[in-house]
């Protein structure tokens, strides 16, 4: 059978599994909605936490470029546990809007949505989850307003200086996606579990389509050298921290996961070999209990002087 034959499956693929998750999420007791939230339209999904969790333990689940809320799905019901779990559509993604007349936000837009996000919809310091981009929006945050945030738990994320612009420019150059071949680099690059980049290559028209958007390409047309962590910002950061790293990860630059590890302020560390850029989606179960043992070690701790429900995360 010819390839041009598979098209419509390629383009439709994505979209419809992303419906389905949507559907099944929403017929399993997560809610959604929209707020603007610094002048931007956003919409994320909430779980209210299961019986005997901490309504004042909340979780904020926020996801990489080219992705969205759904790549939570797996994780929001065993979080739930811990209290109540957001998962947010970033400006540009999932069923977010835009900033008023552009259609991406910048990496400083990014956090202040999020910042909004916890002021005005959750109303709670928060534990941040970002994976990739997600884990680079939690970081800025924290070092911002710490207040904000009970703690911050990274997933394979971005934003490390290394070497500086020249360092990140193999990876902004396969993100431009120029044709197909550059898609299968980026499965293999991205995912440890070569039965899922198998089923991935049918809906590799679709997947293109999420990199060649504005919000990604024009995202990463705008960062600056500014935006990206020095060793000497990370150690500023005054709330406990999380890193989780797929160790067949080959998306980021060579050396980011070593950047995080050597500068973060005694991180706790949890590697998963065999498993690549989404340990959300790969490894959702580690994911969640590395996630609920951080909040019985270090989030709680951190809180001594509060008074902390910790006996349904242990």
């Amino acid at each position: 059978m010819k390839p041009h034959l598979f098209e419509p499956l390629s383009h439709a693929l994505l979209p419809t599994v992303l419906g389905v998750t949507r559907t099944s999420l929403l017929r399993l007791g997560v809610s959604e909605h929209d707020r603007t939230l610094h002048g931007i339209p956003v919409h994320y999904y909430h779980h209210p936490g299961t019986p005997g969790s901490d309504p004042h333990m909340p979780i904020l689940l926020i996801h990489g470029i080219a992705d969205n809320a759904l790549t939570w799905a797996f994780t929001i019901h065993g979080l739930a546990k811990i209290g109540p779990v957001y998962a947010i559509d970033l400006p540009g993604f999932g069923l977010s809007g835009y900033p008023k007349g552009r259609r991406y936000a910048t990496l400083h837009e990014h956090v202040a949505v999020v910042q909004a996000m916890i002021r005005e919809v959750i109303g709670h310091p928060t534990l941040l989850v970002g994976n990739s981009l997600g884990g680079w929006i939690s970081t800025r945050l924290a070092l911002a307003t710490p207040d904000l945030s009970t703690g911050v738990i990274m997933l394979d994320p971005g934003g490390a200086m290394l070497d500086g612009h020249p360092s990140w420019q193999p990876f902004i150059d396969t993100v431009a996606v120029p044709d197909l071949r550059t898609v299968r680099t980026i499965f293999r690059q991205m995912f440890g579990s070569p039965p899922l980049i198998m089923a991935l290559y049918l809906g590799q028209r679709g997947f293109q389509t999420l990199f060649l958007r504005d919000p990604v390409t024009q995202f990463v047309a705008s960062a600056s050298e500014d935006d990206f962590f020095r060793p000497a910002e990370l150690q500023q950061l005054q709330i406990p921290v999380g890193l989780v790293w797929g160790m067949t990860d080959q998306f980021l630059p060579t050396g980011s996961f070593e950047f995080f590890r050597d500068h973060l302020p005694s991180p706790s560390l949890l590697t998963l070999r065999g498993c690549g850029h989404l340990p959300q989606r790969e490894r959702p179960l580690q994911v969640v209990r590395f996630v609920r043992q951080f909040v019985a070690e270090r989030v709680c701790a951190s809180k001594a002087a509060r008074t902390c429900n910790c006996s349904h995360v242990e």
